[in-house]
């Protein structure tokens, strides 16, 4: 021991000589501060267990048994000695031998960490139920309620097992790539196409329908000089002109398939045009430099056409 070590030491040998135990625990613990020597802590444990401090006493006695069976000066009597001072203690209080399959786990009893994995000795425990418990931070902890008598020993292992690994958080939507955005705009081109179609072939049938009906302007102008006037062709009499009303009547067949193939002409290309929109509007937004085509069919009662714009 240290100079000052062995000075407090032999003042608590004193002071046990004279059996005031409190000084002497007092002494032997201040030199246990300055220097942790096995010889220091058979004091304290004396000292405790003539202060009826059984738990700690146990403790500190197991230690200074063990320790000194590995001393070669120690004398028979010595050690025969401690063991007894020992017993009285260990008499006193009940034993668990704590086993745990993870080195480095905290043994928890009661709240308070006693100690890691592997313990040299066991825990030693006041009479009664106490709550043990492993805990070790990369395992899930395991605690179990114990209850001991004086004098007696168990055995408790713990198998302790890791926490099932969490799924990773779900990673950001990747943009889409070069292949998906050139089907979008295929998408909108063939829509764009398909609506200008509609409207191209709603004008072209309107033109020949306006043409039509001129023609049954004519027709009808016609039939009316033929029959002063009267061009209600379906009463005829004999020796009216009946080429004249077929050819009126086949004019106005005209007219109306016409105007019925404008009409749904336009019909059509509206379709793609609102349904091309909605594609457009539900496609994921792009960057303000990404190259881009846009196709807006245009359709109005009188006509129509394809607005198209975008980044290039």
């Amino acid at each position: 021991m240290s100079d000052k070590a062995r000075k407090l030491y032999l003042e608590g040998v004193a002071a046990s000589e004279k059996k005031r135990w409190a000084d002497a625990h007092a002494s032997f613990v201040a030199a246990w501060a300055l220097q942790e020597h096995y010889t220091i802590l058979g004091g304290i444990g004396t000292c405790e267990l003539m202060l009826q401090r059984y738990r700690d006493a146990a403790e500190h006695l197991a230690v200074y048994v063990r320790e000194l069976e590995k001393d070669a000066t120690a004398t028979p009597q010595e050690r025969a000695a401690a063991a007894e001072t020992f017993a009285k203690a260990r008499a006193q209080v009940g034993a668990v031998i704590v086993h745990a399959d993870v080195p480095g786990a905290a043994v928890v009893v009661d709240g308070a960490v006693v100690g890691k994995t592997p313990l040299l000795d066991p825990v030693f425990l006041e009479p009664g139920p106490h709550t043990l418990a492993v805990r070790h931070d990369d395992h899930a902890p395991q605690e179990t309620a114990v209850e001991v008598a004086a004098g007696s020993e168990i055995r408790r292992a713990f198998a302790l097992e890791r926490p099932p690994v969490s799924a990773p958080p779900p990673s950001p939507a990747a943009p889409p790539r070069d292949g998906a955005k050139r089907s979008n705009v295929g998408v909108l081109l063939a829509g764009g196409a398909a609506a200008g179609a509609g409207v191209i072939a709603g004008v072209v049938f309107t033109f020949a329908a306006n043409g039509t009906e001129r023609a049954v302007r004519r027709q009808w102008n016609a039939v009316h000089a033929v029959r002063g006037g009267n061009v209600d062709c379906t009463n005829l009499t004999p020796g009216d002109p009946v080429t004249a009303c077929q050819k009126l009547s086949s004019l106005v067949d005209d007219r109306d398939l016409f105007s019925n193939l404008a009409l749904w002409s336009f019909v059509g290309g509206g379709v793609a045009a609102l349904g091309t929109l909605g594609y457009w509007i539900a496609s994921p937004s792009r960057a303000p430099d990404e190259r881009h085509v846009r196709v807006i069919p245009l359709v109005s009662p009188v006509g129509g056409g394809i607005a198209a714009g975008g980044v290039f």
